[in-house]
């Protein structure tokens, strides 16, 4: 009993999850724009102990299922009815393999924005969790960082629905629109309605010659980021990527456009 007792202990304490972690993470995530999924019920980041009755492993034997070094783990959570789809697939339904890929797209850039804002995060495989652990120097720039008040930071092109977009820019066609909002919308998604909102922004652009319509796609964070170059690059470069896969996931045709004179940006387009 003395031996059961202790390893019981033994399993409790290590599927604690750290309140002062968890309270860092939650407002990191609120910076980069991101949803938490408080209870496990989404969509947004689930965050749990590692260790616990939610964490289904993933990573054993790469050091990343470590409770000590990574204590708290995060996973996406995608809409319920993706969700849903998922878990009442029969064979040959596409809807598993949809959600594993919008899955695996936001957590690896969970792995690679976090570390920007001052947390150790980590994914141990391909199709593992995200593992989060305290910041591995307290002189990096953690979320408490970011400005309370004052001009929106600089974090990159955010393009946006309505007027205001240029004499090149074409309205966004209807359907197309309405296409990757849904694509958004399931993948678990927000989307950014007006222009100090987070999340998803579209914009009419210029499609190529030949090419239908197109709409540009980019991820809009809080106004309050940390406009430090390292950490907007960071979010704007791992999100993007993220809802390329994401939105590709669920139907929709993804490309990067690479304009000579301006940043890379993500086009979208209905799938036929």
């Amino acid at each position: 009993m003395g031996v059961h007792g202790v390893a019981a202990g033994v399993r409790v304490r290590a599927a604690r999850v750290d309140p002062l972690l968890a309270d860092r993470v939650v407002e990191a995530l609120l910076l980069v724009g991101l949803p938490v999924a408080h209870g496990g019920h989404g969509p947004g980041v689930h965050l749990f102990a590692t260790g616990s009755a939610d964490d289904a492993g993933g990573s054993a034997g790469t050091g990343a299922d470590d409770p000590e070094r990574w204590p708290l783990t995060l996973r996406w959570l995608c809409s319920a009815r993706l969700e849903d789809a998922a878990a009442a697939a029969g064979a040959g339904s596409p809807w598993p393999r949809t959600r594993q890929v919008v899955a695996d797209s936001m957590e690896t850039a969970l792995a690679e924005l976090l570390p920007a804002l001052g947390l150790s995060a980590v994914r141990g495989a391909p199709d593992g969790p995200t593992r989060v652990g305290p910041a591995e120097s307290a002189a990096g720039p953690g979320p408490e960082t970011g400005p309370e008040t004052g001009p929106e930071p600089e974090t990159g092109p955010e393009p946006e629905t309505g007027p205001g977009q240029g004499p090149a820019a074409e309205p966004v066609a209807a359907a197309v629109e309405a296409a990757v909002r849904r694509g958004a919308a399931l993948a678990g998604l927000p989307l950014a309605r007006h222009p100090r909102a987070a999340g998803v922004a579209l914009a009419g652009c210029v499609p190529d010659p030949g090419a239908g319509p197109v709409v540009d796609v980019a991820w809009r964070p809080s106004p309050r980021l940390p406009a430090t170059p390292l950490v907007s690059t960071a979010v704007r470069e791992s999100m993007h990527h993220a809802i390329g896969s994401a939105l590709t996931a669920c139907g929709l045709r993804t490309s990067w456009h690479r304009p000579a004179d301006s940043a890379p940006h993500l086009h979208a387009t209905a799938d036929h």
